[in-house]
Order: structure tokens, then sequence, then C-alpha cells
């Protein structure tokens, strides 16, 4: 299994970076949650002064074995569909990703469907779609450590291309599903 070192950012520099965002031309307190971020990348890259270079919005994407029990109005076939729109730039994503200067990065983690050779989807499939684990483990242990050692090279990949800044995004129908029971057993 693959093994990530992640640890807490220094606090040394706390009051400074709290001083510094309290000190700017502006209410105390009147960016609310976007002070709270500034705080936590300053911590991250250890600066007082927190710069975002090359950002990138990765969106994985794969289809849900439990779709199978009609969970979404949709078909599973709207996941590439909408990955084809993503392609066009013609989604609320692109357009955000335009606004604020992101790299979108499309990688097909698991959708069951081939895409044609060339188009701008990284392709780290594990499976045609996840098992329906309403009767079964959506995915083997094996297959579970290949997706995540899979996110994490994508992610790498970003970093080594000079990216300092990631969100992340996911897409496959049934997806609400399935973050409804990750959140249930992680809560």
């Amino acid at each position: 299994m693959k093994t990530f070192h992640i640890r807490r950012p220094n606090q040394n520099i706390r009051q400074e970076l709290i001083n510094r965002i309290n000190c700017l031309a502006k209410p105390k307190g009147s960016l609310g949650t976007l002070e709270e971020l500034a705080l936590q990348i300053g911590l991250i890259q250890q600066t007082l002064a927190p710069q975002l270079r090359n950002p990138h919005n990765i969106i994985f994407a794969a289809d849900h074995g439990i779709a199978n029990e009609g969970v979404s109005f949709s078909p599973k076939e709207v996941t590439w569909q909408v990955i084809n729109n993503f392609l066009g730039g013609g989604a609320g994503i692109n357009f955000l990703c335009r606004q604020h200067g992101f790299k979108l990065v499309l990688v097909d983690g698991g959708i069951d469907f081939d895409f044609p050779e060339g188009i701008d989807v990284l392709d780290r499939k594990i499976r045609k779609g996840t098992r329906n684990y309403l009767h079964e483990p959506a995915l083997t242990k094996e297959e579970m450590e290949q997706a995540i050692a899979a996110g994490a090279e994508v992610v790498n990949d970003c970093h080594t291309g000079g990216c300092n800044i990631i969100s992340f995004g996911e897409m496959g129908v049934a997806n609400t599903s399935t973050s409804s029971m990750w959140m249930t057993f992680l809560t």
C-alpha cells in the first residue's frame, strides 16, 4: 500500500500571518473564509507572502456500479458525455478554470467508455466502472491501491510541472450515492 508522509505545517509563523491578514486595508475578518484560506496557504507554504503558481483543477472521473440500482436520474453513459462537454469547454468548471487561471486536468479513473487516442484525458483507468457495492466490494484492495497510486502520480506530475496549488473534482453518474456512503463511514 502507498504510504504518504503528510506533516502538519510548522505553526511558528501563524501569529505573523494572522497579523499580516488583519493589517490589510479592510475591516478585520471582513473576508471571512478567504482569510482562513490565506492563513492555511501561508502555513502550508511557510511564508508570509504565499503565491499560487500554475494552479490546476484535477477532475477524476469514473462510473459507479451502484448506478445499476437506479439511484440516479441519468444513465452511466452521461459520465463520458459530460467529460466530452468538459473537453469542449462548455461546462461550469471550464468557465471557473478560465476565469481563475486554472489548468483543467481530466483523468479517466474508470469510465465505462474508451476515449479515442489523442484526446486530452489522462488514462488511469483501473477498470470500466466499479462493481455494485450493494452486492460486493466496489473495488478489490489491489484496485483501490492502484487507484490511490494513480491519483498520487497525477498530482506529482502536476507538481513537477510547477503547480503549487491543486483543487479536485469528480465526475460520475451515481457519485452522490457513493459520496454519501463514504461520508457515512468517515463521520
